[in-house]
């Protein structure tokens, strides 16, 4: 059975792979890219915008993910048709999330980085920010499947969800400027 397609709206960048920025390696590229999103609030001042990202050899792809939430898209969903295209070889999230701690119903935002690759292997990083802040009493939590971390709750399981509804992704430019219809 052909999954439902939907129409999604949500801004679209894509570049090539700067190497140093997004290395090779579960470690790496994670460190890398908490750093960055990091950067972000410490150089800038600004919140990271959420992100989807799909990385394939020399190509990093960017979703906006508030887009796809107020497009109505299932972020889950939407992510694993990210995995499911043709030759991406990592797929995150990335940005100020709101993250749930210790089985608490209220959720807090977090810098988020949150990566999978095909084969299961995961890394994850989580801050809890105070007042749009960090605060050096809530320090960065890194965890990863290798150290046989159970998978956070809502993220992951990507690649398999995309095997088995058969998701990927097809984009189309929509009038204006960086819009895309994204249809999964």
């Amino acid at each position: 059975m052909s999954p439902r397609l939907h129409t999604v709206r949500t801004r679209v960048a894509y570049g090539p792979r700067d190497a140093e920025r997004f290395p090779a390696g579960l470690d790496a590229l994670g460190e890398s890219l908490y750093a960055l999103v990091e950067g972000v609030l410490l150089d800038k001042g600004k919140l990271p915008r959420p992100c989807i990202l799909g990385i394939r050899g020399e190509l990093v792809e960017r979703y906006d993910l508030p887009g796809v939430v107020q497009s109505g898209g299932d972020v889950h969903a939407f992510t694993a048709a990210v995995a499911g295209q043709s030759g991406v070889e990592v797929v995150g999230v990335l940005g100020v999330l709101g993250v749930r701690l210790g089985g608490a119903k209220q959720r807090v935002p977090g810098l988020c980085v949150f990566l999978e690759w095909p084969d299961g292997r995961w890394y994850s990083a989580l801050r809890v920010l105070r007042d749009k802040a960090l605060v050096d009493e809530l320090p960065v939590l890194i965890r990863t499947a290798d150290e046989g971390y159970p998978r956070p709750g809502g993220l992951g399981g990507w690649w398999s969800r995309a095997r088995f509804q058969g998701l990927s992704l097809s984009l189309h430019r929509s009038g204006g400027q960086g819009g895309a219809g994204l249809v999964h």
